[in-house]
């Protein structure tokens, strides 16, 4: 059975005669040092989650095969609702530790169960820009004082977004500070729907700012994209308070989307608070278009990535995927993905796995572009490939503008 350390995940080769089997589960690390066993179970039965004293990890898994995507969002789900279920029993306060960059799933697919270790790391990138104004004979001039910001109540959801510790929390204040800039700059009217009126501001907005900076470079409607992405798969799903149109913190989204789609709006914040309400610009912005630019050319090598039994924590000083020497194993596929969202670009390892691999315990897997170790993902407490039939690691490196507002929680 698949397992992180001693936590079952999922798959089949039970360790116990008579334990129960469970073909998909998934597990995200822990922000809190648990203090407490507890195994819930859903109310239809179909999940169990499981919380294991001194682990790192917790885990949701499903008595039916799941695909990935659904994994992902239902077992989130499922996690949540077992830790607010030991909050109001005063067993303990916990939180997961940033879902949106790290988890470990057993799922199904046509060719097998797939184990697949998910990761995102950042990578941070700083640029500087000086500005000098010159006079006709070269000599230069003080640049004109920058005004105060004007306030406006935007700003306070802005502040609350910025000390927010969980990415769905926000996401939710950062889109009401867009709507409250929005709404000064070109008010709702008492006929229009939210809707309409959001994109009618888009578009007056559109003639101060070039809202291609905020999409992909393939998209023809900027616009219309914003809508989709930002407006109807965020907004709407994260807003819904009441039944049965509920939908409650961290439900049914994918918390690496969340994440995504924070980025881009908070650079189309900035950008518009800065035109309308005079908020400084915080630097230079490497572009979404600029860091394709970066990765396309660094990932243009020949890529490797391996795994091994290796216990050493990765440290920034490694060049080896083994520092002691210990036998390493190749993943049999591993491909450049590109940018598979904005700010972000990924690769795929991929192995069907044998005999000789199934009672290893993972501790690190190293990626090398040419001779070079790129980097090292590393598990302290091993990771157990039994009971599946392919082990995939889907890593990715996203854009960190330094000097830029947090975007990570």
């Amino acid at each position: 059975m698949a397992k992180i350390g001693n936590l079952y995940i999922g798959g089949e080769e039970l360790m116990a005669e008579g334990s129960e089997s469970f073909p998909s589960g998934i597990a995200f690390p822990i922000d809190n040092e648990l203090g407490i066993d507890y195994t819930w179970n859903s109310e239809d039965s179909q999940w169990q989650v499981e919380i294991k004293k001194n682990h790192s990890h917790v885990v949701a898994r499903s008595r039916e095969p799941q695909q990935y995507d659904a994994l992902v969002t239902s077992g989130l789900e499922q996690l949540q609702r077992c830790l607010d279920i030991v909050a109001v029993k005063n067993r303990g306060i916990f939180v997961l530790r940033r879902p949106e960059l790290e988890h470990l799933a057993v799922f199904q697919t046509e060719q097998g169960r797939v184990l697949r270790h998910f990761s995102v790391a950042p990578l941070a990138i700083e640029t500087n820009v000086k500005i000098e104004v010159h006079d006709k004979n070269g000599h230069t001039k003080p640049l004109p004082l920058i005004p105060e910001p004007t306030w406006t109540w935007a700003f306070r959801y802005y502040r609350l977004s910025q000390a927010s510790n969980d990415i769905f929390e926000a996401y939710r204040n950062l889109f009401l500070s867009l709507e409250a800039l929005l709404n000064e700059t070109y008010p709702k009217q008492s006929s229009e729907g939210e809707r309409k009126w959001l994109k009618r501001a888009l578009s007056q907005v559109a003639s101060k700012l070039k809202l291609g900076h905020y999409v992909p470079d393939t998209v023809k409607t900027p616009i219309d994209y914003l809508m989709k992405t930002q407006y109807t798969d965020m907004r709407c799903r994260l807003f819904h308070a009441k039944h049965p149109d509920a939908l409650l913190p961290h439900a049914e989204l994918n918390p690496t989307e969340v994440l995504a789609a924070y980025e881009t709006l908070l650079l189309l914040w900035r950008d518009i608070a800065g035109s309308y309400f005079h908020v400084p610009r915080a630097g230079g912005v490497f572009t979404y278009q600029g860091f394709k630019s970066l990765m396309d050319g660094i990932f243009g090598r020949p890529l490797s990535v391996y795994f091994t039994e290796d216990e050493s924590p990765s440290r920034k000083e490694d060049t080896v995927v083994s520092p002691l020497g210990i036998a390493i194993h190749e993943f049999d596929d591993c491909s450049y993905l590109g940018q598979t969202k904005p700010g972000f670009a990924s690769w795929l390892g991929e192995i069907t796995l044998q005999d000789m691999h199934k009672d290893l315990m993972i501790h690190r897997i190293g990626t090398q572009l040419g001779d070079t170790l790129f980097n090292v993902a590393f598990f302290e407490l091993g990771l157990s490939p039994k009971g599946v039939d392919i082990f995939q690691t889907h890593q990715s490196v996203r854009l960190v503008n330094k000097g830029q507002p947090k975007t990570s929680f």
